[in-house]
């Protein structure tokens, strides 16, 4: 189940502007978290873990703009990245092999326009062994939709 969004941007804009941090004259940053910003946020967040699943996994990658990409750390520390074929590659030889789930907590959004990004702890769950970790989506609306652009993430 994924948590709540929180709306920490209007939370920041109010505290930044009740520090003095943005200076006489200039104009605050605009921040979209409404309701509905955040709303559309939640579905592709909802999409993105309730189709993460053998029978789906072809709509699954419909939620990824054909330019994104996947960066995350490795165990020795380096840093990998994988297009959107190999991302979905990864995922689909992973469900030939056996059952996988994720589940997301801690969920964090903010949407500023056009864009937006959300950042959870997940736990990744595959053949029967769990790992957790944090991951960060970056979204760009594409034609009225939300798309997931980029992707990074890290096992604890």
């Amino acid at each position: 189940m994924v948590a709540s969004p929180l709306t920490y941007a209007r939370v920041g804009a109010l505290v930044l502007a009740s520090l003095g941090a943005i200076a006489p004259g200039r104009a605050a940053p605009h921040t979209q978290s409404t309701a509905a910003g955040d709303a559309a946020v939640q579905r592709v967040l909802d999409d993105y873990i309730g189709l993460y699943r053998k029978d789906t996994l072809e709509r699954w990658k419909t939620l990824f703009l054909p330019s994104f990409t996947a960066t995350y750390t490795n165990a020795d520390g380096s840093v990998s990245s994988r297009t959107l074929n190999e991302f979905y590659e990864a995922q689909r030889s992973g469900f030939a092999a056996g059952e996988m789930s994720e589940t997301l907590h801690n969920v964090r959004i903010e949407r500023v326009g056009h864009i937006a990004h959300a950042s959870a702890g997940f736990r990744f769950t595959s053949r029967g062994s769990t790992r957790e970790g944090k991951l960060m989506l970056l979204m760009i609306e594409e034609r009225g939709q939300l798309k997931i652009a980029a992707l990074a993430f890290s096992y604890y």
